[in-house]
């Protein structure tokens, strides 16, 4: 019992930690504008011969503004469609 209780207590762990670890944001809104930054950005980056994953501060902060429109429920779940849908979903 004691194992699959601290199974699951690090299986939430992971889920909390992962995301924050890969974004450095603690706020889901934030992780949502960067996501939302680097898919308007990266493209564009490409076609000039730029690193799309060098993401200016100036496209994540137009992209805040985007998000502080929404309350952290809406940007989580925004996230979670991100995750488990992808591009096409």
């Amino acid at each position: 019992m004691r194992l699959i209780l601290g199974l699951i207590v690090l299986a939430l762990i992971a889920v909390i930690a992962l995301p924050v670890v890969y974004y450095r944001e603690v706020d889901p809104c934030r992780m949502l504008a960067k996501d939302m930054a680097r898919e308007a950005y990266g493209p564009l980056a490409e076609l000039v011969g730029n690193d799309p994953n060098d993401v200016p501060a100036s496209m994540e902060s137009s992209m805040r503004l985007v998000t502080s429109q929404m309350s952290g429920r809406e940007c989580v779940d925004a996230l979670w469609d991100r995750w488990t849908k992808g591009k096409n979903g």
